[in-house]
């Protein structure tokens, strides 16, 4: 079968460029057309390491013809045009996250995707597609815990880079392009999987946010929710609050017979209890691997699988993400 073709479109979010760019040039079924950036210098070095031509019309190389995917790697606010684009040219969709400012402007994406019959996949989903979470999500829906009552999920993080190895935190830190800072520049993954492991919408959201270490920015750098769903709550706590390296995630899973206590971070352990075959805690390692984004979503298009998120995920998730800032309190008020 015909190999797809895929352009990379921006590298303002280079940490899913890079990857995605790999994945392409790398695929048993795709490969790696353009990799388009407004920069020359920025698309010429991507390009060059994975075997493609560089660009600097994100708008042609959407609507090159040997492009079938896109990877939709922009700043958030630059997203929304460059997706109706891509969807009124037929190509299939890879999305930055979040994929809109507002609910208005992802309201406005999802009808253009259904419209237009194309497929997106919003990079947030991405847990879905490791091996570690697809496993844990098996063992949920086994019941090997019981009946999920609780995740959480903490990321200490430092401030993002425009570039590797700058100085400059780039786009994620203007509010103008941004519906939110180090919160939601990772809890959106967070928020994605409870909504999966839970099976269901939150019914409200809670929390703390601000900027706490970096006070002299425009966005916060430490934010904690909590998410009621039916049945169960997310605790989603994410910072840009550690020095560069010195990060830190855990996740756990608590459900009515047992718990998952996911230190694959620091310690590449799982801990498991409940009905693994043994009266206790169990230590296993993490699952290594999983399907790559691009594959998934290339299977998704030959019609050999459905996608395991969509559209109405990406929305769903800024949706949540929306709720938190417009309840939470100031960290600041904390202070007074």
């Amino acid at each position: 079968m015909e190999k797809l073709g895929v352009a990379i479109i921006g590298l303002d979010h280079w940490y899913w460029a890079f990857d995605l760019a790999q994945q392409a040039a790398q695929g048993a079924h795709t490969r790696l057309v353009a990799v388009a950036d407004e920069t020359q210098a920025r698309a010429d070095e991507v390009a060059r390491r994975n075997g493609s031509e560089a660009l600097t019309d994100l708008r042609a190389a959407i609507e090159r013809p040997d492009v079938q995917i896109v990877a939709i790697t922009v700043s958030t606010d630059r997203c929304p045009e460059l997706v109706q684009q891509a969807a009124a040219a037929g190509k299939h969709i890879l999305s930055v996250k979040p994929f809109a400012l507002d609910m208005e402007t992802a309201d406005g994406l999802v009808e253009t995707i259904r419209s237009s019959g194309v497929k997106l996949f919003p990079l947030e989903s991405g847990w879905r597609l490791y091996a570690e979470k697809a496993r844990q999500k098996r063992w949920i829906d086994e019941g090997r815990i019981g009946k999920p009552l609780r995740y959480s999920h903490l990321l200490n993080g430092s401030l993002p880079m425009a570039w590797p190895g700058s100085d400059d935190g780039g786009w994620w830190l203007d509010p103008a392009r941004v519906p939110g800072g180090g919160w939601l520049d990772h809890a959106i993954y967070a928020l994605d999987y409870a909504r999966w492991i839970f099976g269901a919408e939150p019914t409200s959201v809670s929390g703390i946010a601000g900027a706490r270490r970096h006070t002299q920015l425009q966005v916060e750098d430490y934010g904690l929710a909590t998410f009621e769903f039916p049945g169960g709550a997310a605790v989603i706590e994410d910072t840009w609050t550690a020095d560069r390296g010195k990060g830190f995630v855990r996740n756990e899973i608590i459900g009515t017979a047992g718990a998952i206590c996911d230190d694959s971070g620091p310690w590449g352990r799982i801990a498991v209890r409940g009905d693994f075959g043994h009266d206790g805690w169990v230590g296993l390692e993490a699952a290594r691997g999983g399907i790559s984004t691009i594959d998934h979503l290339v299977a998704a298009v030959r019609g050999e699988t459905e996608l395991i998120a969509t559209v109405e995920d990406a929305r769903a998730n800024l949706a949540g993400c929306l709720a938190f800032y417009r309840n939470a309190i100031a960290v600041s008020q904390l202070k007074d």
